[in-house]
């Protein structure tokens, strides 16, 4: 009974000890448990990583889009693959060739106008044989004849012929563009402005609007419209003085009222200054009273000066015409601060020793 009570309290030691050990071994070996542990503490380094590679890409982006040297010098050709030439075989081009040929045989004066009108059909069918052509236009023909082969390429394959145009000479690249999109826009007007609206401002932006606007097929009104809902800038105050200037000699009325009506500010200069040069031969008084009455003092100065400088035209053919509008006293009354005396009297001076012979 005493050996029994004795070994009693070495046999619970013993059981609780081998408890703990097997607890300790169950939770060691327990998956639970071990992901239990694993499962708050991820990588600082992956998800540090992850973080960098998203705000690189965000910085980068952000780079691309205001980087000065990319904006406008560059602009993406339109994305046309619907009006992509498809693989139609070969085209029997040889009678373009024999032509033109032919061509080198006219009077020089007769040279221009049918070496343009066989390239505007030959880039049309062979862009390849009407390129190669161009490159042996006279370098006096070459900018208008450019501008053809650009513009009836545009209408049939715009991307390609932007994509061309851009990989020209700057002052080429320009042109050529501009012309491109004009002929786009002959055949989709949507999407052609969309994509003049979307560029950078800069000289493609300007000249593809300037051409827009100069080839436009429908009311001058309409044209108007659409560049008074553009951003201010230059290529819209350009395009909108050539719409008005020749909207000015087609229907003055219509476009005085339209000048009349809209707000002052950047586009009623402009507009005012287009309708001055369209009215400058029909009633060269009027086109004063319109420059006048230009809000820019810079805008306003410019108009007058180019109006004094043509002045000694302009006034013998009034002079001999009999149109209204003489515009001796006028200019004489101009502030030196916009026109300076000395042009004044050395244009005045021209005008009596025409006039005198």
């Amino acid at each position: 009974m005493n050996h029994s009570s004795n070994s009693l309290p070495l046999v619970l030691g013993l059981a609780a000890g081998l408890g703990v050990v097997a607890y300790f071994l169950l939770i060691k070996n327990d998956p639970v448990q071990q992901t239990q542990v694993r499962e708050p503490t991820p990588n600082p380094d992956n998800s540090q990583s992850s973080q960098q590679q998203v705000g690189t890409t965000i910085k980068s982006n952000t780079g691309n889009s205001t980087n000065p040297s990319q904006n406008q010098l560059t602009p993406n050709p339109p994305k046309r693959p619907d009006l992509k030439r498809g693989s139609e075989g070969t085209t029997d081009t040889g009678h373009f060739t024999t032509q033109l040929q032919l061509i080198e045989n006219l009077p020089t004066n007769e040279q221009y106008a049918a070496r343009r009108k066989l390239l505007i059909e030959w880039v049309t069918v062979d862009p390849k044989g009407a390129l190669q052509a161009l490159e042996q236009v006279p370098d006096d023909h070459r900018a208008g004849t450019l501008s053809a082969i650009a513009q009836a390429w545009g209408k049939v394959e715009p991307e390609a012929a932007a994509a061309w145009a851009l990989k020209l000479p700057k002052d080429d690249s320009v042109r050529a563009l501009a012309a491109s999109v004009t002929g786009w826009f002959q055949v989709d007007r949507v999407a052609a402005k969309s994509y003049a609206t979307e560029l950078e401002p800069g000289p493609y932006r300007t000249e593809i609007l300037k051409s827009l606007a100069a080839n436009w097929a429908g009311p001058p009104r309409s044209a108007a419209e659409w560049l008074g809902t553009l951003q201010d800038g230059a290529g819209r105050n350009q395009a909108m003085s050539s719409v008005f200037s020749v909207w000015g000699r087609t229907n003055p009325s219509l476009a005085e009222a339209w000048v009349m009506q809209s707000p002052h500010g950047t586009i009623r200069d402009h507009a005012t200054l287009g309708l001055s040069r369209g009215l400058l031969t029909r009633d060269p008084g009027k086109a004063l009273r319109y420059a006048q009455q230009i809000e820019d003092t810079g805008v306003k100065a410019m108009q007058l000066r180019s109006m004094v400088n043509d002045y000694a035209r302009s006034c013998i053919s009034c002079h001999h015409s009999g149109k209204p509008g003489c515009l001796r006293g006028p200019v004489t009354d101009l502030p030196n601060s916009l026109v300076p005396a000395q042009q004044k009297s050395r244009v005045f001076n021209i005008v009596r020793r025409n006039l005198n012979n």
